[in-house]
């Protein structure tokens, strides 16, 4: 008696390994025909052997392929994690957060005192203006580029950007230089700076953007990207509002610009001195369309990138 259930143990363990090879197959198999949205192996074929009372210890089990996974085998296999992650979430997630530092132009009071165009530079200019004034709504820029500059910060932390502010009020007096350098030691991906426009002509209109030009003697290194970022911001931004696009300015005169060592670009969203756009510019409507168009330029550029 002792001997035979001896030969019966053996008999079991040999099935118990055939059993791990078929179930080892199965997973192999999978493998080759998983789908790219998942990672989660389960294991359902059951095999189960027919044992009669003559076989030998070597016979070989007798495999139904039909016969229905056990509660034994579904309850081991769901103890792997399933992910539904996809390549372009994977990728989303190992992007860093984009940090952008919004400028709203100008300021309460300007500082009259000069300061360096440029690093190295011997020309000069005022450290801050108080900016252009609307020739019919008698708004002060200062006021419509801060106000427009919070909707858009709103509205790109709402797609997950960083997003820094060189000023939250009017009454500050921050240079052109120390603007730049606000970005700068932000390490930005983006330096916007947000202003209008003004001219004696009452006719003139549109929006425009400004950025270093291509052999810029202060900021060659960003020329390329900066030029990319206001074409993008422009196109979405006039696309947006319905504005004229008046292209894309390049120009080493301007202190923000010339300071700064990360891509840069002045948004001029419209002229003041032009009845039509300085009631635009400050309605709240219009303001909205500005943010949209600039937040849709924004992503467009990081997505080229």
């Amino acid at each position: 008696m002792k001997k035979r259930n001896q030969t019966l143990a053996v008999m079991m363990v040999a099935i118990g390994g055939v059993l791990v090879l078929a179930s080892c197959q199965d997973v192999k198999n999978d493998k080759k025909s998983e789908g790219t949205g998942s990672k989660h192996f389960m294991v359902t074929a059951s095999i189960e052997p027919t044992l009669k009372p003559t076989v030998k210890p070597t016979a070989e089990p007798t495999v139904e392929p039909t016969v229905e996974p056990t509660t034994e085998t579904t309850m081991e296999a769901t103890k792997v994690p399933a992910t539904t992650a996809t390549p372009n979430t994977v990728k989303k997630q190992s992007q860093k957060t984009k940090r952008i530092v919004i400028d709203p132009g100008h300021q309460l009071k300007q500082d009259s005192a000069q300061e360096p165009i440029a690093p190295g530079a011997s020309e000069t200019k005022k450290r801050v203006t108080s900016g252009t004034e609307g020739r019919f709504t008698k708004v002060p820029e200062y006021k419509v580029t801060l106000e427009v500059s919070k909707q858009l910060k709103k509205e790109l932390e709402k797609k997950g950007y960083e997003v820094i502010l060189t000023r939250e009020k009017h009454a500050v007096n921050i240079s052109n230089i120390e603007r730049a350098q606000v970005a700068n030691k932000a390490n930005a991906d983006a330096f916007i700076r947000i202003h209008c426009n003004g001219v004696d002509n009452a006719s003139v209109h549109g929006a425009l953007t400004l950025c270093p030009t291509k052999n810029s003697p202060y900021c060659k290194a960003i020329a390329k990207d900066s030029y990319s970022l206001s074409k993008d911001i422009l196109d979405e931004m006039t696309e947006a509002t319905g504005a004229a696009n008046r292209g894309v300015t390049r120009t080493d005169t301007m202190s923000g610009i010339n300071w700064s060592k990360v891509p840069v670009t002045i948004v001029e969203m419209g002229y003041m001195t032009n009845k039509k756009e300085d009631e635009n510019l400050v309605s709240p409507e219009y303001q909205a369309k500005i943010v949209k168009g600039i937040v849709a330029g924004v992503e467009k550029y990081f997505s080229n990138k």
